[in-house]
């Protein structure tokens, strides 16, 4: 894999984190729209909590699997995602005056 393309497979941001962000994001914003700019720590479990047990469900789970291309097993989706630029490597050019003592 190149680098800094690992993320484009981890399926618990696919499936599950980034969706449970997105939620809790919606919620706050909610309390946000009725002038509630201080959360409590019991009010924060209570809308994580609201968002986590929506989110993480066996079929987010299957989707992040399936989005990941590895199940059905399909390397071509993750290579699709990636941002290859094939290069030929320069080559190497010695000066006479440095190549020989």
């Amino acid at each position: 894999m190149p680098p800094y393309s690992l993320y484009l497979v981890q399926l618990l941001n696919i499936s599950c984190f980034l969706p449970l962000k997105k939620a809790y994001s919606r919620k706050i914003k909610q309390l946000m729209r009725i002038n509630i700019i201080y959360i409590s720590k019991l009010k924060f479990l209570y809308r994580f909590r609201e968002a986590l047990f929506t989110l993480i469900i066996e079929k987010n789970i299957q989707g992040g699997f399936a989005r990941a291309g590895l199940m059905p097993y399909n390397p071509e989706r993750v290579i699709s995602k990636l941002d290859i630029r094939i290069r030929t490597p320069t080559p190497l050019t010695l000066s006479l005056t440095t190549a020989l003592p």
